[in-house]
């Protein structure tokens, strides 16, 4: 799952309300669609997705030839994981694109691009929407978001900063500067924009789950758990508050209680194929954990069936082949997963850095080790600050695997170095103590972990493996 784990991850941040002022320039002659549309980019703003998706709805009754309200529903139906309404949608957009201004046409033929994946026009046509209305923050936002996901956070910060200083008030500019600095691992600066936008929005759900968020990356769990609380107190069915909750959960080990968050959250979104797609995905990693792989295997594959764009549903399913011990169908997986990613053109973009990862666990498990240090070394080539430790995470297994205790203990302290407190990489560091010999680190990093999975459910195959662990290096 990504910055905003439940929403796709070309909405990485904002589905974002024209500035004011921009009524006037809307070609709607109708004062009730106005009204409705104008709701619905509130709610949209506010990530409120079935409250949105209802107002632009009653908002096409009014006027079923307003461009613009079709096209911010396509955007909230995409942001829902529905791609076949988000395509018709935004194709009548386009139909009804021909009466409206020439900022609507730009913004219309901008988003009609980036939902079909072409992000180099998408880019151009934001440059273009730029120049006609310079003052609008929001296509300063989407023009950066490009940026970012081709690994340019330099540029994209320049023009987050620029949003936020065309409208000191405009809330989506603050969360969107938390997030990036949080990607650069600036995260004191993270947490100063993110309080900022719980200023700004004081009343509304998200600000509190966004700051949430950042805690999460660094691993305070019980502190992101309380603002995801803060946040439900504010709108007790925001659905991302909720899932989030439940990813706290799965990494805790606490995986029932995780699948509860889970189904309760994607109750609360707007409901689709597409979505019970994601809501499968997210119990088949938690199947994964409890080492029912075969279940696993099956919802992963249910879930590609209907969406072939889940890309966290095609990784899961070669990691389930692996951990079931086929090498041969996980190959097979990993390849329809980058075919997928040829289609939506992301090989050049830092979602790389996920399938890099899953082909180094393959090159792993094959045992060729130099293959899987060339896999590492292309997810350093798209990783960011925030996701590099990752990538050092595998380099310390593969060490591991090849007796170099030193280059591991290394590697687990870059794979530390973003969040001390995250389980897999502090695993990894047990497992080259272990192997160096040394019974008390291994006890002490290990009693670390026992503390963090202190409520992992019985079934939890990681603290089985650590149990294993520690009580190997006892007997020593």
């Amino acid at each position: 799952m990504s910055a905003k784990p439940l929403r796709t991850y070309f909405f990485l941040l904002v589905l974002l309300a024209g500035c004011a002022g921009d009524e006037q320039r809307l070609s709607s002659s109708s004062p009730e669609a106005l009204s409705a549309y104008a709701e619905g980019v509130h709610m949209t703003q506010q990530f409120y997705l079935t409250e949105a998706r209802t107002a632009f709805e009653r908002a096409i009754g009014h006027d079923s030839s307003f461009g613009m309200t079709w096209a911010r529903l396509a955007i909230v139906e995409a942001s829902a994981h529905d791609e076949v309404k988000a395509r018709e949608h935004i194709a009548l957009a386009l139909v009804h694109s021909t009466a409206a201004t020439r900022g609507e046409q730009f913004f219309i033929r901008m988003w009609e691009r980036r939902i079909s994946y072409d992000n180099e026009t998408a880019a151009v046509l934001a440059d273009s929407l730029i120049s006609l209305h310079p003052e609008n923050p929001e296509t300063y936002l989407f023009r950066g978001q490009i940026h970012e996901l081709f690994q340019h956070l330099d540029s994209a910060l320049v023009l987050y900063h620029a949003a936020s200083n065309l409208d000191t008030t405009f809330a989506p500019a603050a969360m969107t500067l938390g997030y990036a600095y949080s990607t650069m691992n600036d995260q004191q600066k993270a947490l100063d924009y993110m309080a900022r936008y719980i200023r700004l929005v004081p009343g509304a759900a998200d600000p509190r789950a966004s700051y949430a968020d950042l805690l999460l990356r660094v691993g305070r769990y019980d502190e992101a758990v309380e603002q995801y609380r803060q946040s439900l107190n504010l709108k007790p069915d925001y659905w991302y508050a909720i899932n989030q909750i439940g990813n706290v959960y799965r990494i805790l080990g606490k995986l029932k209680a995780a699948g509860t968050q889970f189904d309760e959250g994607f109750r609360h979104m707007p409901q689709s194929e597409q979505l019970e797609a994601a809501r499968m995905t997210a119990h088949a990693e938690l199947n994964n954990r409890a080492g029912r792989h075969a279940e696993a295997i099956t919802m992963y594959a249910s879930a590609l069936a209907t969406d072939s764009t889940n890309l966290g549903a095609a990784y899961g399913l070669v990691t389930a082949y692996l951990e079931s011990g086929n090498t041969a169908l996980a190959t097979a997986a990993l390849d329809k997963a980058e075919a997928q990613l040829d289609r939506l053109n992301l090989l050049e973009s830092q979602a790389m850095i996920g399938f890099h990862l899953v082909q180094a666990k393959l090159f792993i498990a094959k045992k060729d080790y130099a293959a899987a240090r060339r896999a590492c070394k292309q997810a350093l080539e798209t990783s960011t600050p925030l996701t590099r430790p990752a990538v050092f995470r595998h380099l310390a297994e593969i060490a591991i695997q090849e007796g170099d205790v030193e280059e591991a203990l290394d590697a687990c302290e870059e794979a530390l170095h973003v969040n001390p407190n995250s389980p897999e990489a502090l695993l990894t560091l047990t497992k080259a103590y272990a192997t160096q010999g040394d019974a008390r680190m291994t006890a002490e990093i290990g009693g670390r972990l026992l503390t963090l999975w202190k409520d992992a459910d019985a079934d939890f195959v990681q603290v089985k493996q650590l149990r294993q662990l520690l009580a190997r290096s006892q007997s020593l």
